[in-house]
């Protein structure tokens, strides 16, 4: 693709149109200037911590760190689980993913990427399971035991 600059109008020959890196946009000059000066490429939806959509939608992370976020929620949800003899058997694994997702998102977002709450989120979320879950060995351990 193209980098964002003012081009020849494909449809309009006789004037430039402004592409923005992935599109045309509407901003238009007459071909018979020069280049017009670079156009306010408009921003993003989501691309700006201060527009809503950047905390709702998950744009700009990294998929470790949306797929941590979301196994955050699903630990937590099988945390309510681990009381039950023999649950943390079935849950462990997932924790394991959870927390191994978690951390290869937090070094992905050191090098300037975005997901790092995401990240934490899954890591809180696989923490509260593991405890759920090493509780549950614990209460099978003792029911088998003695």
């Amino acid at each position: 693709m193209p980098q964002a600059d003012w081009y020849q109008d494909p449809s309009t020959p006789a004037q430039w149109r402004y592409w923005d890196g992935e599109a045309w946009t509407s901003h238009v000059a007459p071909a018979h200037a020069a280049a017009p000066p670079p156009a306010v490429a408009p921003a993003k939806v989501g691309a700006s911590p201060s527009d809503p959509v950047h905390w709702l939608v998950p744009t700009g992370r990294s998929g470790e760190s949306i797929t941590a976020g979301y196994l955050g929620f699903f630990c937590l949800f099988l945390a309510i689980f681990g009381i039950a003899p023999w649950a943390g058997f079935f849950i462990l694994p997932i924790v394991g993913l959870t927390l191994w997702l978690a951390i290869r998102a937090l070094r992905k977002a050191s090098t300037g990427g975005h997901g790092r709450g995401r990240a934490v989120f899954g890591i809180v979320g696989a923490s509260i399971a593991g405890l759920s879950a090493l509780f549950s060995l614990t209460l099978t351990v003792m029911l088998f035991a003695g």
